[in-house]
């Protein structure tokens, strides 16, 4: 997968990567290459690949988009993966990496985003965050996230689902090389069953047409239920992580979404 995505797409020209050491892994560092004004905040951006892959140029460019937009530096845990490194390996490398960021730049407001398995990612690190007691994001973006690893939703629906990306026995495969036999029940795998009072305010994107539509519907019903912050937006008929793909007209749309959502976030 990462041969492949380095033959289909070249890395941003407006982009320059570096990086840092933590105890298991690095966190990439991505800057505005020509920028002229300082970030505004930090992008802490947790890539998706089913917990087993990765795709950095694919992801740097759409992260290269809302970092130019928005004026973002952006932070990427680059973290260990499935099945050499089951769960919770990601998860306490994407929790280190957030705590480096807020101990290098405790000035710059955070910005949360992940899209598929980086969207379960994030939002673990949320309750993560809130169970700890850190420096809360100012707001969180989900692209099409796997938050339900322990399969709570419609059975029938998640058959019914047309998904061109996924079938449920690959979700089946990469859940088990993800999990390895441990409790699925465990909000730091399954985040649909945590407690999202005090955490940020989040949005989520999701398609029609994905596997994981129930995921982004079940939390968005979970947190307006409990009183919190979140806006969903259901696209008909669109993929899995639509809005990364930019010859979209409708990830067109969602992008201008999230730069909003971000700006309307921070501080003036």
């Amino acid at each position: 997968m990462l041969n492949l995505d380095q033959r289909w797409k070249s890395w941003p020209k407006d982009l320059t990567s570096d990086g840092l050491e933590l105890s298991n892994c690095r966190m990439l560092i991505y800057k505005r290459k020509g920028a002229t004004n300082p970030p505004k905040a930090a992008l802490f951006y947790v890539r998706g690949g089913g917990f087993c892959f990765k795709t950095p140029n694919s992801h740097a460019h759409f992260i290269t988009d809302v970092m130019h937009k928005c004026d973002l530096d952006a932070f990427i845990p680059d973290y260990r993966l499935a099945p050499e490194h089951p769960f919770p390996a990601s998860i306490d490398d994407v929790l280190e990496a957030y705590k480096k960021l807020t101990q290098l730049h405790p000035e710059l407001p955070i910005i949360v985003m992940g899209d598929s398995a980086g969207g379960n990612l994030s939002a673990s690190l949320l309750l993560d965050i809130k169970r700890l007691g850190l420096t809360q994001p100012k707001a969180c973006v989900l692209i099409s996230p796997a938050l339900d690893l322990a399969l709570l939703g419609d059975a029938e629906e998640t058959l019914a689902s047309e998904d061109p990306f996924f079938t449920v026995e690959s979700l089946f495969r990469l859940r088990s090389a993800y999990l390895d036999g441990q409790n699925p029940m465990n909000e730091r795998a399954s985040p649909i069953v945590g407690d999202f009072n005090g955490t940020p305010p989040i949005m989520v994107f999701a398609g029609t047409k994905e596997l994981l539509l129930q995921d982004s519907v079940r939390l968005v019903n979970k947190i307006e239920h409990e009183g919190g912050q979140i806006i969903g937006h259901f696209y008909p008929d669109m993929p899995h992580v639509f809005p990364l793909f930019e010859v979209l007209p409708e990830a067109a749309r969602a992008r201008k979404q999230i730069y909003r959502f971000i700006k309307e976030s921070l501080p003036v």
